[in-house]
């Protein structure tokens, strides 16, 4: 359980990089949807490492809406779009495991849902 726990730290270190690094040509603050996200991301890891399965689903349910709404907002690019439905159903799958007090099921769908996080701001600095 701790390797899970410590992989899911990792996780969240590469979420926050990727959404408060700078981009050296332009010196944004993040988005308001990026700092909601984190937020959200950082009480789901305080919930799996507290094994807190409320704290988990209310944190993940809450993205989810975020998300949602983010997504209608932004209509992005289709390779922006591939990577919301990875997203939503990383999401979907926390919070199904959290539900199920499935600890390593939900650490294992934070780590997927970080993984897209990461690969979703690669998609967009590409573009």
């Amino acid at each position: 359980m701790r390797k899970c726990i410590a992989i899911g730290i990792v996780a969240v270190a590469f979420l926050a990089s990727a959404v408060v690094a700078e981009d050296p040509e332009n010196k944004k603050e993040p988005s308001f949807w990026m700092k909601q996200k984190l937020k959200y991301s950082q009480e789901i890891l305080n919930g799996l490492a507290q094994e807190d399965y409320e704290l988990i689903t209310k944190n993940a349910m809450t993205m989810k809406g975020l998300n949602k709404i983010e997504a209608f907002v932004r209509q992005k690019p289709e390779g922006y779009r591939t990577q919301l439905k990875t997203f939503q159903f990383s999401v979907n799958e926390l919070v199904r495991s959290a539900e199920n007090e499935n600890l390593d099921g939900a650490v294992l769908a934070f780590t997927q849902m970080t993984i897209s996080c990461v690969n979703c701001h690669k998609q967009l600095r590409t573009e």
